[in-house]
């Protein structure tokens, strides 16, 4: 009985150091459907962002190697992933770290949204390079960061843009947005010279109002790969609030595994292989053959 006991203290000890820097949870779509069961939580050194990763990032790490990590910004710059969290816990679920701008939020209208300052990822970005390099949290060794990807929605993407010059990010996301001629969150087009690693734009069709922005870009990126991957009828909202995030999740997690996983999914990016993808269609340009 003595060790049984012994054992349970083990066990329960083991647990409060692995949580005891989480201060708040939720469970989106029960986890979402891939390999590892997804979660959304508060870190206490972190309050103001989400962190969405596996519940058990141990047996990820186990089977995936250290995890790559996508900072996220969000439509209108708000301070609030609530609309993007079933992409976002989709995407977790297959083996990713995902730290988003905003507080975590159990229901739509419990508070007010509010803007959030035009370099708000870095502190993401920040915050997740010094946990995976101090002990004691569930972060450490956990991460790699050589694989850091940044993504956002409308608003995000502008933010994306205007941090764009970080060499710490290896791929960009984004997501119903574009630059075109205007300048919002600090960015304009001329933040697209600052981009230096691979970039893809999801768009939701010419009723999308950042569908000519994003074309616009397209024609002016000219020294980085660029793929502009665009549902014909999604809209400005993509399919976000589709169960685990739709069409959209599925195409970003074949973008992030083909960069950072070593999956090749070129031929849907540069060959125009749609089967997945009925309603989509693709482009791209300044791939070497």
């Amino acid at each position: 009985m003595r060790k049984i006991l012994i054992l349970i203290q083990v066990v329960w000890f083991t647990m409060q150091v692995s949580y005891a820097q989480i201060t708040n949870t939720k469970i989106i779509d029960n986890g979402s459907k891939g390999d590892y069961k997804s979660i959304a939580v508060t870190e206490k050194s972190l309050p103001d962002f989400v962190v969405y990763r596996p519940q058990n990032i141990k047996e990820a790490v186990k089977k995936e190697g250290m995890l790559p990590v996508i900072v996220w910004a969000n439509g209108g710059c708000m301070n609030s992933s609530i609309h993007h969290e079933r992409l976002l816990s989709e995407v977790a679920s297959h083996g990713y770290i995902i730290v988003a701008i905003g507080e975590l939020q159990m229901a739509v209208e419990e508070r007010v949204h509010a803007h959030t300052t035009d370099t708000e990822l870095l502190k993401g970005i920040n915050w997740i390079s010094e946990q995976a390099k101090t002990k004691g949290n569930d972060y450490y060794n956990n991460v790699d960061l050589s694989k850091i990807a940044v993504g956002g929605q409308s608003c995000g993407g502008a933010q994306v843009m205007r941090i764009a010059d970080d060499k710490r990010i290896k791929t960009y996301m984004m997501f119903n947005s574009g630059m075109g001629d205007m300048t919002m969150a600090g960015a304009s087009k001329e933040s697209l010279k600052a981009l230096h690693g691979k970039i893809i734009y999801l768009e939701g069709g010419e009723s999308d109002v950042a569908y000519k922005n994003a074309l616009l870009d397209y024609d002016r990126i000219d020294h980085v790969p660029i793929v502009f991957a665009n549902h014909l009828t999604a809209g400005h909202g993509g399919t976000f609030a589709d169960e685990n995030g739709g069409s959209f999740a599925s195409m970003t997690l074949d973008w992030l595994d083909w960069q950072f996983k070593a999956k090749d999914n070129s031929h849907i990016f540069l060959q125009n292989d749609l089967t997945a993808y009925p309603g989509w269609t693709v482009k791209s340009k300044n791939f070497s053959k």
